[in-house]
């Protein structure tokens, strides 16, 4: 009995598992993609000049929410980027040449302001790789989507700005959890540009 027992346990011990291991976590190269840093309190905006990670590209400022204008994807702010006027952000990210990224963030619309109002334009290394817009009218609070760009890069930094490309009126254009990781299944060597 006692042998059977040590059988059946080997035998459980070598059968495959039914179940998938996850993939590992591949390290996001952006900083303050969730736009965390700094912090505002609860149920406030605060415009600034700049923030940890990114630089403002055109515009007035960087508009931090913490629950003001809907929930934020994911932890406790996000960014609007027509806050006081339309604005852009941006920040180089370290790539390898040659390398395929992701470029990956969540968009959503202002809550109660049209698809105009909404427009977010995305670039990678210069060159607008999407653009995409929402309706918000009839939200109560914000209606996130997620959004990936498979992306090249040329150098061993590439920028990679986010901006609003909506009506200039200081509402809309919300954007959080902003990633840029190495293309899944893409060699790690190689070294052609496109």
């Amino acid at each position: 009995m006692l042998l059977g027992a040590a059988l059946a346990a080997a035998a459980a011990a070598l059968a495959p598992s039914s179940a998938a291991a996850d993939p590992p976590t591949l390290r996001n190269a952006v900083v303050n993609g969730g736009f965390e840093r700094p912090l505002v309190p609860l149920g406030t905006s605060h415009p600034f000049p700049a923030i940890r990670g990114w630089r403002l590209a055109f515009g007035p400022d960087i508009e931090i929410q913490n629950h003001v204008a809907g929930d934020p994807e994911s932890g406790r702010q996000f960014v609007e980027l027509d806050s006081d006027a339309s604005s852009g952000i941006w920040q180089r990210v370290p790539t390898r040449p040659g390398r395929l990224y992701r470029l990956q963030l969540f968009f959503s619309p202002r809550p109660g302001t049209s698809a105009a109002e909404n427009v977010l334009v995305v670039h990678w290394r210069g060159f607008v790789v999407g653009r995409i817009s929402a309706d918000g009218r009839g939200l109560r609070n914000t209606a996130w989507r997620m959004y990936a760009f498979k992306v090249r890069a040329a150098r061993t930094s590439t920028r990679i700005e986010l901006a609003d490309g909506g009506i200039s009126d200081s509402v809309g254009t919300e954007v959080d959890a902003v990633s840029v990781t190495p293309w899944r299944g893409h060699p790690f060597g190689g070294s052609s540009s496109r």
